[in-house]
């Protein structure tokens, strides 16, 4: 029984294209058989309506069992422009066969019958090449129809499949420039967390040990997400908290943190490993490189169906031109691609420079996850 019901389901498109083929001949047999007793009406000698529905669709059947004769001739000489010769000599033999099975079909299954009275002719050679000789015309343009139509459909089922393929290889370039991207970002953490030990070790030697450890929490977090796309943002806020606790170990008072997280914020899905690196940034090239140190605001909020994330450093005052050109580097590029491979043109990075110094960053992403989606719609 299970291997019965496996059998159904592997030939169900199948039987629904039989079942196609054959409605579509069963409704052009009715539209033929009503326009024969329309004929017959106007003609004065009237043929009943039932009858005349009947032959044609008796004869209808036929084109729609010899359809698949076609279907597979189509299908195992398909045609190309290389083949075009052969294509046209299988088609030719084709369609005598068509006719000849035809012809023989309808004799066979009495299906010929008298013009006035109805009745059915005998069943011999001579009523089938007859057949053949009065319909030839017919089973040419009934078999042209059939090999036209399917050159259409198979036409139509290359250029779908084709699509498909395009639209799955792009998706898998995409994945792999995202897998790319993120590779790029391990090894870039962990060479300056390196070098941030290496500094520490020199006056604190306890510290960096503890910065060491805490390190070494923080690529296993990092590793254990690392083929995933997106995450939430709660899980990025708390990798963010874990990298501030190292970089106060080594800046201590020169650097102050504010968090300003809003809860309705934590579900929405964001790239993995998206804050550190900026974060990262506007610590090293802002509060950096100025003495006394400073503050890292890191804010988040839900409007308009968005999610707005926005990063304030004190620092000193950026150079004019294109944020790209200030701040080159590998944090802001990597963040901008993969915001453009996930998202296009609905997830962008905007960095200006204060008027005290510093920067802001402010980053928008569709907001997705949850609650907080039906909320930022509303």
């Amino acid at each position: 029984m299970p291997n019965a019901a496996a059998n159904f389901v592997r030939n169900a498109p199948r039987l629904r294209s039989a079942a196609l083929v054959t409605g579509v001949w069963i409704a052009l047999g009715v539209l033929l058989g009503t326009q024969s007793h329309v004929n017959s009406v106007l003609a004065g000698h009237p043929t009943p309506l039932a009858a005349a529905v009947g032959m044609a669709v008796e004869r209808y059947l036929l084109y729609a069992l010899l359809t698949f004769p076609v279907l597979w001739l189509c299908r195992r000489v398909p045609f190309t422009a290389r083949r075009a010769a052969t294509w046209m000599a299988a088609q030719a033999l084709g369609l005598v066969g068509f006719t000849i099975l035809y012809a023989l079909l309808r004799t066979l299954l009495g299906l010929v019958r008298d013009v006035e009275t109805l009745r059915p002719a005998p069943r011999t050679f001579a009523t089938m090449a007859t057949v053949v000789r009065a319909t030839f015309f017919e089973q040419f343009w009934m078999y042209a129809s059939i090999v036209s139509i399917v050159l259409v459909l198979e036409s139509y089922r290359r250029d779908r499949r084709r699509e498909r393929d395009e639209a799955d290889l792009k998706s898998q370039v995409a994945e792999y420039r995202l897998q790319v991207l993120r590779l790029q970002l391990h090894p870039h953490f962990l060479f300056n967390s390196m070098n941030g030990i290496a500094t520490l070790m020199q006056r604190d030697v306890p510290a960096a040990r503890e910065m060491l450890l805490r390190l070494s929490d923080l690529l296993r977090v990092a590793l254990a997400h690392s083929a995933e796309n997106e995450t939430a943002l709660r899980e990025e806020i708390e990798f963010v908290r874990a990298y501030l606790d190292l970089e106060r170990m080594r800046f201590g008072d020169r650097l102050a943190v504010r968090l300003s997280i809003d809860p309705a914020s934590l579900d929405a899905r964001v790239p993995h490993m998206i804050l550190q690196p900026l974060v990262e940034n506007a610590i090293r090239h802002g509060i950096a490189a100025i003495r006394s140190g400073g503050a890292l605001d890191l804010v988040t909020a839900c409007r308009d169906g968005r999610l707005l994330i926005r990063i304030v450093n004190d620092g000193p005052a950026m150079a004019p031109g294109p944020d790209d050109a200030r701040r080159p580097g590998i944090g802001l590029a990597n963040a901008r691609a993969r915001l453009r491979q996930l998202y296009g043109d609905a997830g962008r990075i905007r960095l200006a420079g204060r008027p005290q110094g510093g920067a802001e960053l402010l980053m928008e992403l569709p907001l997705r996850g949850g609650a907080d989606l039906a909320e930022g719609a509303a």
